[in-house]
């Protein structure tokens, strides 16, 4: 514990001096400083000790980013953070786990975006609270109270009207179970986030307001989108067998797969889908003088 305070503190001193000369080299000093701490928030060995490291990883993580012009380095060396960016190039998501000792985890996220308004980039912080949600498949969550994952995918489909993105997500869960989450991200009113929108359709009746796919710890699944199909593929999930519907932590891919098509605003639920790559063979010509390969 003493070790980490003193390493903190010398790291305090070193990015504080540095930072006052004002050196173009500042965001790759950070970063090398960050790699450190977030490889400490992975891998160190008790829970109590990783928490110590994680506060000190958002104080850097924050302090580098409100620089100016920060919005453009990549990070690229934080191979423990996710760094992903809109498609549209408006904001970018910074996104870490922590692994607590009863093998579950929490997630952490910082928004970096531009405010139109204001004319400047600012950060949003994500707060975790997906063990407090009780229905999250039809709650409208925001930064402060968020269902939380690994963001691995943002999708953007340009329309008239409100901007939103679709976002994909690991959850590792609790060791038992795994899941892929499929959400809804806006931004709403002055510096806020908001997730869920009820635009999951399984039929023109019944809708969801985001998607939450568990399955057993053991086995892989795939969601992954097609921006060619405009469509989110996924596997289908069934019980190992009979007597085990309802409890997620036993379902497995069944080889079969289903998806959300995208069409006028919403997702409708594909059940059954081809997910063979289609190639178009092109037609024969005959080439000019009668010469023709065997």
């Amino acid at each position: 514990m003493k070790k980490i305070i003193i390493f903190n503190i010398c790291i305090l001193y070193s990015l504080s001096a540095f930072s006052q000369k004002g050196n173009n080299q500042l965001f790759s000093e950070y970063e090398d400083t960050l790699k450190v701490i977030a490889d400490r928030v992975m891998n160190l060995p008790f829970e109590a000790e990783k928490r110590i490291a994680n506060d000190a990883l958002i104080e850097y993580l924050t302090e580098v980013l409100s620089y100016e012009k920060s919005f453009n380095y990549h990070f690229d060396s934080l191979i423990t953070i996710s760094r992903i960016k809109s498609p549209d190039k408006r904001f970018r998501i910074f996104n870490w786990l922590l692994k607590k000792d009863n093998n579950t985890y929490e997630y952490y996220g910082i928004v970096h975006y531009y405010n139109k308004n204001k004319k400047k980039f600012e950060l949003i912080t994500l707060t975790d609270n997906s063990n407090n949600i009780r229905t999250p498949e039809q709650e409208n969550l925001d930064a402060s109270n968020w269902y939380g994952g690994i963001i691995y995918d943002i999708i953007y489909i340009k329309k008239p009207g409100k901007k939103y993105y679709t976002i994909l997500l690991w959850d590792g869960n609790d060791g038992y179970s795994t899941k892929k989450i499929i959400d809804v991200m806006y931004f709403s009113g002055k510096n806020k986030i908001k997730f869920g929108l009820p635009i999951f359709k399984k039929n023109t009746k019944e809708s969801q307001k985001r998607i939450i796919l568990q399955y057993d710890s053991k086995t892989t699944v795939s969601v992954k989108y097609s921006n060619e199909k405009q469509e989110i593929i996924f596997n289908n999930l069934v019980p190992q067998r009979k007597g085990l519907e309802g409890l997620y932590e036993f379902y497995i891919p069944e080889g079969t797969f289903n998806s959300y098509k995208y069409k006028n605003g919403k997702w409708w639920l594909k059940e059954d889908v081809d997910v063979r790559i289609k190639q178009k063979i092109k037609k024969y010509k005959k080439p000019k003088r009668g010469l023709s390969p065997k």
